[in-house]
Formats: structure tokens, sequence, C-alpha cells
């Protein structure tokens, strides 16, 4: 290899001093445009090739599908109550009503609303079964309270609890 065929080839003079190209000029190329009607992504994306076979038929595109059971499906704005309260506030949304008739029973989302039921102890109890040389009473009663009030979740309750104990210490003690 020597330096002519890294450099590639070399013009060359002419008697005038002008340059000679030993190449011959090409055509320029005829571009391929956008077509009308089709976006610049789907012409990017598909190269400009039309697919080989259409996925939808056009007499389909306009089409409406024919209603099965031809029920009028309205939706309107309606008060509910949800049995998670206990003071009866009356809320409102939007709900779908068939051929006029307001769906009954229970508030959907009611069945979300689950609680966890902490045991209750008595002093005889206490004194019986919970006694703990590490614990007093008065944190355990409020361990309990911490229990019910977060719904069990103890990475919460570890931080409200006033003495510093891991999560492990309050679950066992």
């Amino acid at each position: 290899m020597d330096a002519k065929d890294i450099l590639g080839p070399v013009p060359l003079r002419r008697q005038n001093g002008a340059l000679r190209n030993p190449r011959k000029p090409r055509p320029p190329k005829e571009s391929q445009g956008k077509p009308v009607g089709v976006s610049h992504e789907v012409f990017a994306l598909t190269g400009g090739l039309a697919p080989l076979m259409p996925s939808i038929e056009v007499s389909h595109l306009k089409r409406r599908p024919l209603p099965e059971n031809k029920e009028k499906i309205t939706w309107q704005w309606l008060p509910f109550t949800s049995s998670a309260r206990t003071d009866n506030l009356q809320l409102y949304h939007r709900v779908r009503v068939v051929n006029g008739v307001p769906p009954k029973g229970e508030y959907a989302f009611a069945k979300y609303n689950k609680s966890v039921v902490v045991l209750k102890y008595t002093d005889e109890e206490y004194e019986k079964h919970l006694t703990d040389p590490k614990q007093i009473k008065e944190e355990t009663d409020q361990l309990f309270d911490l229990c019910e009030w977060f719904d069990l979740r103890f990475i919460v309750i570890a931080g409200r609890f006033p003495t510093a104990r891991t999560v492990e210490e309050l679950k066992i003690g």
C-alpha cells in the first residue's frame, strides 16, 4: 500500500492551470419525496414502502358496531354515602346509568375499607400474661394504641414510639 492508495485519486492539472477530475460526474439522484397524505413519521418508519397487505379494510373504518342489547347508557352526577364513614357524609360522583336506572347497593369502593382489629386486654390479663421486666404497662398501652391507630404498620409505629426501639423489638414486646 502506498500514499496514492491512501489518499485516493489525485486531480490532475491541465495546461491552463484548472483542475481536471479523472472521475466523471454522476447524474443527481432523483429524490423520492414524501407522498401527499403521509405524515413525516410514517414515511420515515416505513421508508416510503407501502405495506404488502392492508391491515384493515377501508370499508370498516367509519362503520359503527351495532349495539347488541340496545341499552341506553348515560352518566349522571349522583350522591352516595360510604359505609366507611360514621358521619353519613353525602358526596357526589358520576355514575353509569343503564336505561335510566341508577346502580343500587353499596358504594363500589367500600370493599377496600379494611381495618385491623387489635385485641384489648384488662389489667388482670396484663398481670397474668403480659408482664415483662423490660417494658412497663404504660408503654404496652401506648404500643397497642399505635398498633390500632396505624393498622399494625410497624415501620410507622417505630417512628412514633417515644423510646428508641427497633421494629423487631416492638413486634416481640
